[in-house]
């Protein structure tokens, strides 16, 4: 694994018609992989949250997953395939398809909908998807939120040193900054500790972990100097960065539909209409509202401060 691991959750493209169908072709898979290696993400997740992964067939699942580590490897990323489902079987068989491919991990959420706060039922649940791709490294995606899986990943990792083996990490989208510190103070140096909430700055005095939860890569290069920043002791200037991300995710969040797919036409190593989001997503009005969403973004620096 990367020895710092900044983890991009790629937005999966899609077309411009009624269906949003898949439009992940090598060609746009590597060019999103190209751009994510350039702004300094080393791991990449997906289909995740962003990917949105419950909307697609398990055909959709493969081919992105395909393209992904084919270009992921290209461009020295490590990949990781989320092939978490609530139906466990299918969960299995793209496991055991990940590892097919020679991807470096796999991850799963637990079962949702139907959906548990049980930690030995969870692991019940995630055993045998770990055991679908027995050679590779397994983390558990903690998304309670949207899983209703509300429990404590420190008792998940106790409970299961013995029953999934594989279980080396954790994507932990969590809330409970308790359970964040007793998981680094107990398992830091055997797992990959993966902080995702905002501000990032919360996980440095906390313990790092292994690295950080980015989700779009073009914040990679502002969580870079502000870990760098807070490593010198320069407080100051780590605090800067995370202010400037709130306010990058302020001027995002004044828009409608899905503005940050719209940033990939502007960067040079993509130039890529990802299109929209899937239902229930909402469409974002391309012909009235991007150049204003460019302007503002220009505004605040945004395209510089993308870069490393």
């Amino acid at each position: 694994m990367p020895e710092m691991m900044t983890l991009h959750a790629p937005f999966t493209p899609f077309k411009r018609d009624d269906a949003r169908s898949l439009n992940a072709s090598a060609a746009n898979i590597d060019k999103l992989a190209a751009n994510a290696a350039a702004k300094g993400v080393t791991t990449i997740f997906v289909p995740g949250s962003m990917s949105q992964f419950e909307t697609m067939t398990l055909e959709e699942r493969k081919i992105l997953m395909t393209n992904w580590v084919v270009s992921g490897h290209k461009h020295h990323l490590y990949v990781i395939l989320h092939v978490g489902t609530s139906v466990q079987l299918d969960a299995i068989e793209l496991a055991k398809f990940a590892e097919s491919l020679g991807a470096d991990g796999i991850g799963s959420v637990p079962m949702y909908y139907e959906s548990s706060s049980d930690v030995p039922t969870i692991i019940d649940f995630l055993r045998p998807i770990a055991a679908g791709a027995p050679t590779l490294p397994f983390f558990y995606y903690h998304l309670p939120q949207v899983t209703n899986a509300q429990i404590l990943v420190s008792d998940l990792l106790d409970l299961a040193a013995d029953t999934i083996p594989t279980l080396c990490g954790v994507k932990w989208v969590g809330t409970s900054l308790a359970d964040w510190f007793k998981m680094v103070t107990k398992y830091n140096s055997t797992r990959a500790l993966l902080f995702a909430p905002e501000p990032k700055l919360a996980s440095f005095s906390l313990g790092m972990g292994r690295g950080v939860v980015l989700a779009e890569d073009f914040y990679a290069p502002t969580y870079i100097r502000m870990r760098n920043a807070w490593l010198n002791g320069d407080t100051a200037a780590a605090n800067k960065e995370q202010a400037w991300k709130y306010t990058s995710e302020a001027v995002f969040n004044s828009y409608e539909g899905t503005p940050k797919r719209r940033t990939y036409e502007r960067f040079n190593l993509t130039q890529l209409d990802m299109g929209d989001g899937r239902l229930p997503k909402q469409c974002f009005d391309v012909k009235t509202k991007q150049t204003q969403l460019f302007s503002d973004l220009e505004a605040i620096g945004f395209w510089e401060k993308s870069q490393l």
